[in-house]
C-alpha cells in the first residue's frame, strides 16, 4: 500500500475539522472562562504549528529566511499566548522595572 502525496494534506484537513468542531462545541458547553481561554490557546497553538509545518515543508525558501520566519512566528505566538492568558502586561511591567533598576545602579 503506497501513501499518496496528498495524505499529509488530508491529515491536516481532518485535524482542522476536528479543531473547528471542538471550538464550536466549546461555545455551546457551559464552562468557566479560564477553561475556555485555555482551549482557545491550545487550539490556536495547534493551528499555528500546522501552518508553520506546511510552510516549512512545502514552500521552498532559503534556510536563513525559513529560520527567521520560525523565530518571528515563535515570538509572536509567545506574545499572543501571554496576552490571551493576561500575563503580557505584568511581564512588560516586570521587564521595565528590571531594566530601570539595572540602569540606575
Amino acid at each position: 500500500m503506497s501513501i499518496t502525496p496528498f495524505m499529509p494534506f488530508i491529515y491536516i484537513l481532518i485535524a482542522l475539522i476536528l479543531i473547528l468542531l471542538v471550538a464550536r462545541l466549546s461555545t455551546y458547553v457551559s464552562m468557566p472562562a479560564g477553561v475556555r481561554t485555555m482551549i482557545t490557546v491550545v487550539l490556536g497553538l495547534i493551528v499555528i504549528g500546522m501552518v508553520l509545518w506546511l510552510i516549512d515543508t512545502y514552500i521552498p525558501m532559503a534556510g536563513a529566511i525559513k529560520a527567521l520566519l520560525n523565530v518571528v512566528v515563535f515570538l509572536g505566538t509567545c506574545v499572543g499566548v501571554l496576552k490571551a492568558l493576561g500575563l503580557w502586561a505584568p511581564t512588560v511591567r516586570w521587564w521595565t522595572d528590571f531594566r530601570n533598576h539595572r540602569l540606575s545602579h
